[in-house]
């Protein structure tokens, strides 16, 4: 176990958390952590699973095999592809033109995926230190993805925030938005699948805009296309994060990862 915490020591600066912020997550004192990473003590054999899943990592990378050779993006891809969302070939899209994979998020229909997918996004949004109000997601994809992000924000970081989802057609009282009402000005993280040509996510944003006088704080999804994420930031300044891009995905199949 010699490499244990050297590793750990990796991935929590990966994350961008500090000793203590660990230490919190997994119910035991930062000193415990700093013995880990300078190799002065071991973590408790009943502590190794918590640690894996907290970073998202199986145990065999928490130890180190494959560690190195992938990244936070490339683990995410490879998920992708086992559980059947990201499969590979020649797909015309709605948008124009042709791509050489295609990402089926209707195929994430456990909880375990689900969970883990919220897991991802929820560190996306620590790591690029989003400030916002509350959690919005897009009727239909974006509702159980931002659901379990904000669960995920509280049980990994401890983080409360107000959740809500948008409406394709209004309830009995005119009503466009289910769960909080944002009120004007609030600063919204807005979760959708993907962005393709950011057109019919535009509309959308539009309306939940429209309906709540509410700011994007940012447009957070699985992975995007550059002209539909140029676009959503001209039309609404808002900035727009995947957990992936295009040249991840070219990167990852060209590496061997997928």
């Amino acid at each position: 176990m010699e490499q244990i915490g050297t590793n750990i020591r990796l991935l929590r600066r990966t994350k961008n958390i500090t000793q203590e912020e660990l230490a919190s997550a997994l119910h035991i004192s930062y000193q415990a952590v700093s013995k880990w990473e300078n190799n002065s003590s071991q973590p408790d054999i009943a502590l190794i699973p918590a640690i894996a899943n907290y970073f998202g990592i199986s145990i065999d990378e928490l130890f180190g095999f494959k560690l190195q050779a992938m990244t936070n993006k490339e683990r995410f891809i490879r998920f992708m592809a086992d559980t059947g969302v990201l499969t590979f070939g020649d797909f015309a899209l709605k948008s124009g033109g042709n791509s050489n994979y295609y990402i089926n998020s209707e195929n994430f229909c456990t909880n375990a995926q689900i969970a883990k997918l919220g897991e991802f996004f929820a560190d996306c949004i620590r790591e690029e230190h989003i400030e916002f109000d509350c959690i919005a997601g897009m009727a239909y994809h974006g509702i159980s993805f931002a659901a379990a992000t904000a669960i995920a924000l509280y049980q990994k970081y401890g983080i409360t925030t107000n959740f809500c989802h948008d409406r394709k057609v209004k309830d009995s009282r005119g009503r466009m938005v289910c769960g909080h009402m944002p009120e004007a000005g609030e600063r919204i993280v807005v979760m959708d699948d993907l962005v393709s040509s950011g057109r019919t996510l535009g509309e959308r944003l539009g309306h939940l805009l429209e309906e709540t006088k509410a700011r994007v704080a940012a447009v957070l999804v699985i992975a995007q296309k550059e002209p539909g994420a140029a676009l959503l930031k001209e039309k609404y300044g808002a900035k727009v994060l995947s957990v992936i891009r295009d040249k991840d995905i070219a990167c990852a199949m060209k590496d061997g990862i997928v």
